[in-house]
């Protein structure tokens, strides 16, 4: 997967995730990297999401929905649950208390200015950006650049969202790129599953797209 960053014309500076292990990242204005103050992503002190059913929301996770409001592209999505449970492994004391995800009709003058490739440099892209509403709101438009239908293109759009967060969050200090050079995809489950046949290929778990008819 790569993440591809353009020039920052938003109120926050957004990101990805830094290309390590299978994890394709080209961001256009930094490279990827770690947390804002170096502290460990630890799991919430609630009950650990590895403990809780497959789709199971965490104890205390933000609230999280999903809109469509592109007239290219459909999508069907429950990721609410996994989502919820990624917010709260990973940006744990972080003020999050709600994220909108919205899927919009890529343009080039779109300011998403991160872009998720699955499964390599030349794969299914889907581009990205996230916004602070106020209160722990947050906003996040999520955009297909390039790709059809299909497994690929359904990763890349799964994870969007989540990677911007996660870089705007704790892609922070002197050298982001060493944080964000510990993300690999097996840190973004269980919004993508792995692959039966294989452990470097993977699927997401909670979302489909198609062309709007």
């Amino acid at each position: 997967m790569e993440i591809r960053i353009r020039p920052i014309l938003a109120i926050i500076v957004t990101a990805t995730v830094a290309a390590v292990g299978g994890l394709f990242v080209v961001p256009r204005l930094a490279q990827l990297a770690p947390s804002r103050s170096g502290v460990p992503v630890v799991p919430t002190t609630g009950t650990p999401a590895s403990d809780l059913p497959a789709g199971s929301p965490a104890a205390g996770a933000a609230a999280v929905t999903y809109v469509d409001e592109s007239l290219g592209w459909d999508w069907q999505v429950s990721c609410e649950p996994q989502f919820q449970r990624f917010l709260v492994e990973k940006l744990t004391g972080q003020q999050v208390r709600a994220v909108k995800v919205v899927l919009v009709d890529y343009k080039s003058d779109s300011k998403l200015s991160f872009g998720v490739r699955y499964p390599d440099e030349s794969g299914a892209q889907a581009n990205a950006n996230c916004f602070a509403m106020g209160g722990g709101n947050y906003t996040c438009s999520v955009g297909v650049e390039r790709g059809e239908p299909g497994a690929s293109l359904d990763v890349a759009a799964t994870l969007a969202a989540p990677y911007t967060l996660l870089d705007m969050f704790l892609a922070r200090g002197i050298n982001p790129n060493a944080i964000r050079q510990t993300w690999h995809w097996a840190t973004f489950q269980p919004l993508i599953t792995p692959k039966p046949e294989g452990t470097d290929q993977w699927q997401s778990a909670c979302l489909q797209l198609s062309r709007a008819r």
